[in-house]
């Protein structure tokens, strides 16, 4: 099960009554050629990734290898603990996460690159931000990689997430399309 385009991911979802998320799902299993245990430990591996990356810089501060970048995702979640953020506690965990992640990083640490290394804080700053305010589970935030996936699978088969060619700007976009409701 393939789709070339978004016209033919929603009539997939219409045809199969199924989220947009289960159809990229399935297919990972078919064009993967695996099962669906290894599919989801896959992306379960993917969410452990993504919050190791954004949540050890808190606790430990760690610093780029050029020493330009470090501990600023430690100063973020101590400020937003005063609670005088101006952007409210959601957008604050999203920030100080993306900001952790890309801490991760710039310090050779292991991350996701979702949909590139230069956005990669975007997409789980955001999802765990979200996972924390509104107590999402680990298998909600999955099924929203899942989408986000299928989004971002569109944008590379059809426009570009190459910083050189499309700029941040599309990996941006890309990566917060997860936002979209868990279909």
């Amino acid at each position: 099960m393939d789709f070339k385009n978004a016209n033919e991911l929603l009539a997939l979802c219409e045809e199969k009554n199924l989220p947009v998320s289960e159809i990229m799902r399935i297919r990972e299993i078919e064009l993967g050629e695996t099962d669906a245990e290894v599919v989801n430990q896959k992306m379960t591996r993917v969410l452990e990734i993504m919050k190791d990356a954004a949540l050890s810089p808190i606790s430990q501060p760690v610093t780029s290898m050029g020493g330009l970048i470090g501990g600023e995702a430690r100063k973020l979640s101590l400020h937003a603990q005063k609670k005088e953020g101006l952007c409210g506690d959601l957008l604050q965990k999203a920030v100080t996460y993306a900001m952790a992640t890309l801490e991760t990083n710039a310090s050779m640490g292991l991350i996701v690159a979702s949909p590139t290394a230069g956005s990669a804080g975007i997409v789980p700053g955001l999802m765990l931000a979200m996972q924390e305010h509104y107590h999402f589970s680990d298998a909600e935030i999955i099924q929203a990689l899942f989408n986000a996936s299928a989004i971002g699978y569109l944008a590379m088969r059809n426009a570009t997430v190459a910083g050189a060619v499309g700029g941040c700007q599309a990996e941006v976009g890309v990566a917060s399309a997860w936002q979209l409701p868990l279909l």
